[in-house]
């Protein structure tokens, strides 16, 4: 490394974990992450990988980028997902290599999992509070467990933060995140 200067494998983890950081803030605010987004985080992290490795950079990061789509494009045919949610993982996977984006979505789909049962239990509380309401007779423990996985059937969640902690994770195993905090002092 130059003197003064920063690696690009360094500006390459600090990129993405903004992104997601973005991403992830649009998802939970609006239930959308932008196109715009998706596609100039994709541009940026083929151009650096680019820039840090050559044409073997080039080539782990669109590999890392079609198998973060591949990955998770099943997911969004069977309406399991958003297609901002694929297009992210293409994007994150732009960052890494082919088995980094693999382990990403791994973890991305484990993390979903937690999710998903935080914003059950969350309905489960709220349909506790339908106790109070239900008519005479209807307060049972199933009415109320009814109630709240009909209600979270239809609710968007937002998966950009499992996409960001797969990622993160991905990053940590691959030694990026390590040399992130190293530049930055924290390490």
């Amino acid at each position: 490394m130059l003197p003064g200067f920063i690696e690009v494998d360094v500006v390459m983890t600090g990129a993405v974990l903004i992104v997601l950081a973005l991403a992830a803030r649009e998802d939970v605010l609006r239930h959308r992450i932008p196109n715009t987004l998706n596609a100039s985080a994709l541009l940026l992290g083929v151009g650096l990988a680019s820039l840090a490795g050559g044409w073997s950079g080039f080539v782990d990061s669109v590999g890392g980028a079609a198998m973060g789509f591949a990955a998770l494009f099943p997911f969004y045919l069977r309406r399991g997902m958003g297609a901002g949610d694929v297009k992210l993982m293409a994007a994150a996977g732009a960052y890494l290599d082919p088995i980094s984006a693999l382990l990403a979505v791994a973890v991305a789909l484990v993390a979903g999992v937690f999710v998903a049962v935080a914003i059950v239990a969350r309905r489960q509380a709220e349909g506790r509070l339908l106790h109070d309401a239900a008519p005479a007779g209807e307060a049972t423990a199933v009415w109320r467990a009814a109630a709240a996985v009909l209600s979270v059937r239809h609710e968007r969640f937002p998966y950009a933060v499992a996409i960001g902690i797969g990622v993160a994770a991905a990053l940590a195993w691959n030694g990026s995140l390590g040399g992130l905090w190293a530049a930055l002092g924290i390490a």
